[in-house]
């Protein structure tokens, strides 16, 4: 499986769920996001210094750091 960072622009992938070392909170904060087991997932954009990724997940664009996108497991739709 590869993470969020890992994935290329424009391309849809499934959530598949969250590395075992992210803490509770922030895994109930990426809940709150809509950011689930299942969902469905497509990267629109990096930013120059791949600090920041911009994806559209549930209808709407979100943007999250990369350190914490690391976290998130996903496979190919």
């Amino acid at each position: 499986m590869e993470n969020l960072t890992e994935i290329k622009i424009n391309c849809y992938y499934k959530i598949k769920g969250f590395d075992k070392n992210l803490e509770y909170k922030i895994c109930r904060r990426f809940c709150d996001f809509g950011i689930t087991k299942g969902e469905k997932v497509r990267l629109k954009a990096k930013s120059l210094l791949r600090r920041v990724l911009l994806i559209e997940i549930r209808g709407y664009i979100l943007s999250i750091k990369s350190s914490l996108a690391k976290y998130i497991l996903v496979e190919k739709w």
